[in-house]
This record gives structure tokens, C-alpha cells and sequence, in this order.
């Protein structure tokens, strides 16, 4: 369970395949969310055991099955994952029921970009992180979905205030109306970062406790999650409809992938998010 936050994400297991969701958005009506674990996979060695990144090293076939049983339990197949190649920017792409599968394959991505939102009913919006956040936003008066990915540099650039923006400018999504879940991340305890770093947050209006924090060494503490929910609070997003962000990716090598504990020789977590089929959007 997501510690001290009960709407935020919670684990589940299927059998073997161990994933995340949260009843925040599982009380949104016709959404189909999850936020996959290491747990349940067929790669080995470091990539153990459910890669769902093609971009790791990892072998092609294995990254497929691994898609394939995690997708399998939502009705889902890898043939239709909707996926950017994610560069830690504000990139955001408005996805239609013809990019369907963009994303499935290496090569065939929609390009460049770290968010994703659609109204298009049946459209399996996919990222990927292995320490930075994911944020999962649904518009329930639309209704649409997002998907975003918020790393260092996204969050410094405020991805979450830009698509919360997008979705209200492509959609007339209401922001007041929005609930947003953030998966797991590297928290601000296993987070450090230099001083330039630090300082380009300080300058953003970022500095002291809970977003920044002197460590030893000369480094820094940097809590993402707590930033993005600021920035999500500014957005619009009323008190009480953000959750998550409590899981630690750093902390739980037993569930979790981390980029900066496994010194970049890892594997990703996938983290889905669709409107149900039938749904007029």
C-alpha cells in the first residue's frame, strides 16, 4: 500500500505479475489504469524480471512477452501500446484513435515527447520510468486521460501544469474536475543531486524543505513528488484529488527498477492508462 496515502497507488497481484493502482482514479468511471512492477516477467540478470522498455539492451522477444503479460489482465495487447520516445522535456502529444499501436515496435513511435493525452475511447496511452514519476490524470467531465512523464528536467520545465493546461485547451477539460495519481518515484531521501542542479530549483522557487534540502557531501536532496503536486495544486487540481507518490523506486529493489540505485543498467516500469471501450469521446 502506498504509505500513509490510501487513495494513492496500492499493490495488487495476478498469479505472478505484480502491478499498482490507485482507487483515486478507480473511482473515475470508465478508466483503465495500472503501474507495472519488476514482478512476473521473463528477463533475466539485470533486467529482471518484467522489462517493459525496448531502449535498455534487453532482448526484443523477452521486452514483447513482458508487454504481453502485463497487458493481458486490461484486455490489452502489445500490438496497440501508444508510446513517445521520452526525453525529459514538456513534449506533449494529443493522441488520436488512428496512432493506435504507435508505440509498439522500435521504430514506429509518435516521436519525441514525455506526455501524452487522448478522449479517444480504447486507446492505450504507455510510459515508462525507472525513477521518475509518472503522472496519471483523468478528466472526468470529457472525459480524457493523460499520461506524463516528470523527471528532473520535466519537473523543473512544469510538466505537470502543462498538460493539466493542454488537456483543458484541447479538450475543455475542467482542472477542478481533474484527478491525478503519481506512480513511484525516487524519493527525496535517495535523490541527490550537485549544486547546479540545486540551483536551477532554487531559482525556479523551489528552495528548503519539502522540495530541496542540503545533504552531506555537498549534495542535495531533491523531492520530485512534492513539486509536481505543488505544480498540480497551481494547476488547478483541487486539494484531495492528487494522490500517490509515496513509493519509493530506490528503496524497493524487491518491486522496482531505479535507474541511479542500478547505476543505469536496468530495466523500466510501464505505466498504462486508457478510457474503456463504448465510451463516446
Amino acid at each position: 500500500m502506498d504509505p500513509g496515502n490510501e487513495k494513492g497507488f496500492q499493490l495488487q497481484r495476478r498469479g505472478n505479475l505484480a502491478y499498482l493502482q490507485a482507487p483515486l482514479l478507480a473511482g473515475c468511471g470508465p478508466v483503465v489504469h495500472a503501474f507495472s512492477t519488476r514482478a512476473g516477467g521473463c528477463s533475466g540478470g539485470a533486467m529482471a524480471s518484467l522489462n517493459t522498455a525496448f531502449h535498455t539492451g534487453d532482448r526484443y522477444r523477452r521486452v514483447w512477452e513482458n508487454r504481453r503479460r502485463f497487458l493481458k489482465p486490461w484486455g490489452f495487447h502489445p500490438e496497440e501500446v501508444v508510446a513517445a520516445i521520452q526525453v525529459h522535456g514538456t513534449g506533449i502529444f494529443r493522441v488520436k484513435a488512428s496512432d493506435r499501436g504507435r508505440g509498439s515496435r522500435t521504430g514506429n513511435f509518435l516521436g519525441e515527447g514525455d506526455a501524452l493525452i487522448t478522449a479517444a475511447p480504447g486507446i492505450l496511452l504507455t510510459g515508462y520510468a525507472a525513477d521518475c514519476l509518472l503522472l496519471f490524470i483523468v478528466a472526468p467531465d470529457v472525459p480524457a486521460v493523460a499520461l506524463a512523464h516528470a523527471g528532473r528536467q520535466g519537473t523543473l520545465q512544469n510538466m505537470a501544469g502543462a498538460v493539466v493546461s493542454e488537456l483543458n485547451s484541447s479538450f475543455g477539460a475542467d482542472p477542478a474536475a481533474m484527478r491525478v495519481a503519481l506512480g513511484p518515484g525516487i524519493c527525496g531521501r535517495c535523490y541527490t543531486v550537485g549544486p547546479g542542479p540545486a540551483r536551477d530549483f532554487e531559482e525556479a522557487g523551489w528552495p528548503g524543505k519539502p522540495y530541496l534540502w542540503a545533504g552531506e557531501g555537498g549534495v542535495f536532496h531533491l523531492d520530485l513528488a512534492a513539486i509536481n503536486r505543488q505544480q498540480l495544486s497551481r494547476a488547478g487540481i483541487r486539494p484531495g484529488q492528487v494522490a500517490g507518490g509515496s513509493w519509493c523506486t530506490s528503496c524497493r529493489p524487491d518491486l522496482f527498477y531505479s535507474y541511479r540505485r542500478d547505476r543505469g543498467k536496468t530495466g523500466r516500469m510501464m505505466g498504462l492508462i486508457a478510457l474503456e471501450q463504448g465510451e463516446e469521446g
